[in-house]
């Protein structure tokens, strides 16, 4: 099994309850992660729990260092805001408890 990371976003509008994105690319349009540095990957974005949530995953394959890197980086340095309108931030949810880490043996650790 490929090593990945999955993290999960809402938005939540001015009537206190998460919002739904209309499709992916309206989700991403949304959201600003140009803080992320992609290179060389290829995130997969989708949508669940009703439209409301949108996920980005993100497969390492057999690099748990990268991984690594990469979780840390989206922890404790790159930002990421999303807006309903395009110029206010509305309440950003963000769920990196979805993490998936493998050890060399395939099986899950902790992190």
């Amino acid at each position: 099994m490929a090593n990945a990371l999955r993290y999960t976003y809402q938005i939540i509008g001015a009537d206190s309850s998460a919002i739904t994105f209309d499709d992916v690319d309206a989700a991403k349009g949304m959201m600003d992660f140009s803080e992320w540095d992609f290179t060389g990957l290829s995130p997969v974005y989708t949508l669940e729990d009703s439209d409301t949530t949108l996920v980005v995953t993100i497969d390492f394959g057999t690099d748990l260092s990268a991984q690594d890197a990469f979780h840390n980086n989206v922890k404790d340095t790159w930002a990421t805001s999303g807006s309903q309108d395009g110029s206010t931030i509305s309440e950003l949810i963000t769920d990196l408890s979805n993490k998936v880490l493998k050890d060399e043996n395939g099986e899950e650790k902790e992190k």
